[in-house]
Formats: structure tokens, C-alpha cells, sequence
């Protein structure tokens, strides 16, 4: 069960969005919701140059006059998730933290049982557009689960659930049952991608066992064979009218994908659909 509810503020366009998920879920749950502003200062580089006193000083006062920028718009963005939590009538509170983005998120997550963050939230408030890595180091590091969201709301009735029988998959389905963010009664699909190895597995009737265990009544199985994996869950997804997808984040090396498995990074950038992962 979900009682505390983490949201990572920034200054995007689906941060809204994030809210109304947060409010929605906390109202299903009767759980408090924690606004979270990050001013991230490891991001404001001031270019001193060592025995030059002129430049120094004007470094100094550029990242001075930056900081403070960040702690205006983390200001505003506190005063408008206040706001709308409070019209909502949900249980709240606010944080302002300094710091690396991804350390205070993190730091934050440890006390809350589900973070909801937007898909294209970057953390730094001066450069709001700016490419970071910290969407990928939150849900890499993180302690409890993540629902990312794109740039719409839907009610949540029909879930898709991407399992293959891996360490992550397997955590990503253990807390959906466990917290059941969006109550028990909705429609469920388990789907395995498959390749040419798997012969006659059981990983889907074990999920969904799993499942039925925890009072999930309504499951359904669907296999389909392995060509583009990400593109066959996000076609089904839209089969079904699937409003969330269930999946594990699959660690990995490459730059851009420095918590994500190619099928998850391709999942993050390509879906319309809010994903719920677990580290």
C-alpha cells in the first residue's frame, strides 16, 4: 500500500501532469504527497581563472546570480504544487533541497514508498531544456519504485505488464502487486517477448499466480515472438488501450542509457503511456 507519495518538481511541461498522478494516487491511497525543488547546484560551473582576481570575482558573481535564479523558480514551482494539492484536498508537504539533482531525489526516495517524475524533467532550472543524466541515475539508484508520465492524464484501468522473467521484471511486478498504486480491480495483461531459446516456459503462469495471490482477479497472458521488443509492447499497449506499462529497468553502460537496457530506453523516449519501474 502506498502511503507517501514523492513528486520531483521542475519547470517542464509534464510536471503538471506528474501532480495529477500524484493527487489521483494519493486519494486511492489516503497518502500524503511530498513536493520535492532541487536547486542543482553541481550544474552552475563557474570558469574561474586560477591568479586572475578579476576573472575569479566574476565567476563567483555568476554563479552567485545563477544559484539564486534556481532558488526563485524551485520558490514558484513549491507555491504552485502547494496549490494544487491543496484544491485538491490531499495531505502535503513541501522540500527545497541544494545539491546534484540526483542525490537529493534519491536521498528523498529512502522515505517514500513511489516517486513520480516527468519523462522529460532535467533538473536544472537555468537551462531547463539541457540534457541530464539524472532521470537515469534516480531510477538506476533510486530505493523505492518510479512512475514516469508523459505529457497527458488518463485514469488507470487496464494495465500492461512487460515481463521476462529477469531480476528487474520480477521486482518491477513484485511492487506493482505489493504497493497496488492503482486498487486491485483493474484489468491486467502479462506479456513475454520471447526469442528463439524459450520453449514451453512457465515465467508468465508463475506471474500470474503471483498476481492472482494478491487479489489481482483479472489477468490475461499474451506471447508474442521477439523482433523489436520495444516496439511490440508499445503496439500492444495501444491493442489493449493499455494506460500504464509495468517493466523492469536493465542496467547498462552506454552513455545515454545509463540505467536502461535499449528495450527501456526506447520505451522512455517512444511512450505515450506513463511507465512504472523499479530499480
Amino acid at each position: 500500500m502506498i502511503k507517501r507519495i514523492l513528486i520531483a518538481l521542475d519547470p517542464d511541461e509534464d510536471t503538471p501532469i506528474a501532480t495529477q498522478y500524484a493527487i489521483k494516487l494519493a486519494k486511492n491511497n489516503n497518502a500524503s504527497v511530498t513536493g520535492l525543488a532541487v536547486v542543482d547546484t553541481s550544474n552552475i560551473y563557474p570558469t574561474a581563472i586560477v591568479g586572475d582576481p578579476d576573472e575569479t570575482h566574476h565567476a563567483r558573481n555568476l554563479w552567485e546570480e545563477l544559484t539564486e535564479e534556481s532558488r526563485n523558480i524551485a520558490s514558484k514551482l513549491l507555491d504552485k504544487f502547494s496549490s494544487d494539492v491543496e484544491k485538491a484536498g490531499v495531505r502535503h508537504s513541501e522540500i527545497s533541497k541544494e545539491g546534484a539533482s540526483y542525490d537529493r531525489i534519491i536521498e528523498g526516495m529512502k522515505y517514500h514508498d513511489l516517486l513520480v517524475v516527468g519523462r522529460d524533467s532535467h533538473f536544472f532550472y537555468n537551462e531547463p531544456k539541457q540534457d541530464t543524466k539524472t532521470l537515469a541515475q534516480v531510477v538506476k539508484y533510486g530505493v523505492s519504485p518510479t512512475l514516469i508520465v508523459t505529457q497527458h492524464f488518463d485514469e488507470v484501468n487496464k494495465v500492461l505488464i512487460a515481463f521476462d522473467g529477469s531480476r528487474p521484471a520480477a521486482r518491477s511486478l513484485k511492487s506493482f502487486a505489493h504497493l497496488k498504486p492503482f486498487g486491485s480491480d483493474v484489468d491486467i495483461e502479462l506479456l513475454h517477448v520471447k526469442d528463439e531459446s524459450d520453449t514451453g516456459d512457465m515465467r508468465l503462469e508463475y506471474a500470474s499466480e503471483y498476481l492472482k495471490e494478491h487479489n489481482f482477479e483479472s489477468v490475461t497472458l499474451k506471447t508474442l515472438d521477439k523482433e523489436n521488443t520495444s516496439e511490440q509492447i508499445l503496439e500492444r499497449s495501444h491493442e489493449i488501450g493499455a494506460d500504464v506499462i509495468i517493466l523492469g529497468a536493465h542496467a547498462v553502460s552506454a552513455i545515454k542509457r545509463l540505467a536502461f537496457g535499449s528495450t527501456t530506453h526506447d520505451l522512455i523516449t517512444k511512450t505515450d503511456k506513463p511507465l512504472f519501474m523499479t530499480p
